[in-house]
């Protein structure tokens, strides 16, 4: 296993250094505005699968009446 030069510890050190940097400047929502947009994901997730579980209810229920007819 090779070991590292002491460039590549500095090269290691400057990324974090500049990620480190970069979330400084994030401007993160309040917990207000957090729960808001958490609470419009769920409750889109809800909705959309509701709405995929009736069309594939549909769907299969129009799939057995059409291969399996009434005699």
């Amino acid at each position: 296993m090779q070991r590292t030069t002491p460039a590549q510890r500095r090269g290691l050190i400057r990324n974090f250094e500049d990620i480190f940097g970069e979330l400084r400047k994030v401007i993160w929502p309040s917990w207000a505005e957090l729960r808001t947009m958490t609470f419009v994901v769920i409750v889109t997730v809800v909705v959309v699968s509701i709405m995929l579980g009736l069309i594939d209810y549909i769907l299969t229920q129009t799939l057995v009446k059409v291969e399996f007819p009434p005699a």
